[in-house]
């Protein structure tokens, strides 16, 4: 694989995590909001309190823009070559979860997380383009 369709990728992938974060910190703030007010969390009340978070929208935008980063991605890299970059966020995402969020990773995680790099490493070195 040409290095640049690698650090592409890589940038794709870095913004689908971005969203995914900030999607995250969105639901901790609604949830925080909901227990303040001891709102009940009916559906109307929920929407109203996410579209009250400025992260909801930066995550909203970071999507889009990974979207159409992708569209552009798909034109030039084989869909064989650049999906299973997006398993990455699948190891990211937890990582980064651990330390902002403090959530826990147990040995299935560490298992997994090798075997998705490995697989991609695989996938990337073996084909020609």
């Amino acid at each position: 694989m040409q290095i640049n369709y690698f650090i592409q990728l890589l940038l794709f992938v870095f913004l689908m995590c971005t969203g995914q974060i900030l999607f995250k910190k969105t639901s901790i703030l609604v949830s925080k909001k909901v227990e303040a007010t001891s709102n009940t969390s009916d559906i109307f009340s929920l929407l109203l309190n996410i579209f009250s978070i400025n992260y909801f929208y930066l995550a909203l935008v970071i999507y889009g823009i990974a979207t159409f980063y992708w569209l552009y991605l798909l034109q030039n890299i084989p869909l064989s070559i650049a999906y299973p970059f997006t398993a990455l966020a699948m190891v990211i995402i937890p990582l980064v979860s651990y330390y902002f969020f403090r959530e826990q990773l147990n040995e299935s995680y560490w298992v997994g997380a090798v075997l998705i790099v490995m697989g991609i490493c695989i996938i990337s070195f073996s084909t020609k383009s």
